[in-house]
């Protein structure tokens, strides 16, 4: 086993654009681009080894085969990997949604909730995002505001490079464009859009949206509070932590896998392995077999468990 690194997954979206060329030296296949997934167990897209003697496997595959290796001999979760790790550039505004908790997408979908948190690794000087409704709006006002005007009930908030942003189930949200984030979350792909701005797509249809189901799912007396200067965030699915390394640093995987993130600087991951080098944009999955290893370089990157 060793730090594996894994084959983009392209998504086009209508609010996409090319920052990940820009950024991370990537070759596109649309100026559209808005998703790139880039650790992913999903039916929608299953990341593919690109490093080393399992190159070409699925991720899917080696985790069937070697789930103690890759999750820790104590691992008790879904037999696939639970994390969806993304890049997304949204270059346009992203539709006014939300994600149902385990619960409601065990009951609605016969799927996973999905909480998500993201990393603003680029922010234009007025970006901003949709994150959650004003205080003590009832359903009854946001289906009023629905039919006149649900502008005035979004709370739209400021964001800056660098924020780290809790995004849980039932939380009302959107990136507003010139934003790129990393973002982590369970393994779903289910979105509920509530208003997407009459956009139409290039067949000039308007994009389904689901506001029978958001209506169920959103969580009007919990919204979670504004808190995005931080270095490291906690989830009942997963922790994320923003790691600077000048130098050198000593990891341990304590009997877990651990995903690390490249957001700039370049250097390699060493291990009993060997060395593994890395740049802005990669994304490595450290098997929890894999004990002791060290991030040597210059490197600003995220640490995911």
């Amino acid at each position: 086993m060793y730090p594996m690194k894994f084959i983009p997954i392209y998504k086009e979206r209508i609010w996409g654009g090319n920052q990940f060329q820009s950024l991370f030296g990537r070759n596109l296949p649309t100026n559209k681009t808005g998703e790139s997934w880039e650790l992913s167990s999903h039916d929608n897209g299953q990341s593919i080894i690109k490093n080393g003697c399992y190159a070409g496997q699925t991720l899917n595959a080696l985790t069937a085969r070697e789930p103690g290796k890759i999750f820790g001999s104590h691992y008790e979760g879904p037999a696939a990997f639970p994390l969806l790790v993304k890049l997304l550039d949204a270059n346009d505004k992203l539709s006014v949604q939300v994600h149902p908790d385990d619960e409601a997408a065990q009951r609605m979908e016969s799927g996973q909730g999905k909480t998500e948190a993201w990393y603003v690794v680029q922010a234009a000087p007025d970006a901003e995002i949709i994150y959650g409704l004003e205080p003590g709006l009832t359903k009854e006002n946001f289906l009023q505001a629905m039919n006149e005007n649900i502008a005035a009930v979004l709370h739209k908030v400021p964001v800056q490079t660098g924020d780290m942003i809790y995004v849980p189930a039932g939380q009302v949200h959107a990136l507003c464009g010139g934003v790129v984030v990393y973002e982590v979350q369970q393994t779903s792909d289910t979105t509920y859009r509530i208003y997407d701005y009459d956009r139409v797509d290039a067949d000039g249809k308007k994009r389904p949206l689901a506001v029978d189901k958001a209506l169920s799912v959103i969580h009007f007396h919990s919204q979670e509070a504004i808190s995005f200067k931080r270095s490291i965030l906690k989830s009942p699915y997963f922790t994320m932590e923003k790691v600077s390394v000048q130098g050198e640093l000593n990891c341990f995987t304590a009997d877990h896998f651990v995903v690390l993130c490249i957001i700039s600087g370049s250097g390699a991951i060493l291990s009993r392995a060997g060395s593994e080098p890395v740049g802005p944009g990669d994304t490595l999955l450290i098997p929890a077999c894999l004990g002791d290893f060290r991030v040597r370089g210059n490197v600003e990157c995220l640490k995911i468990i």
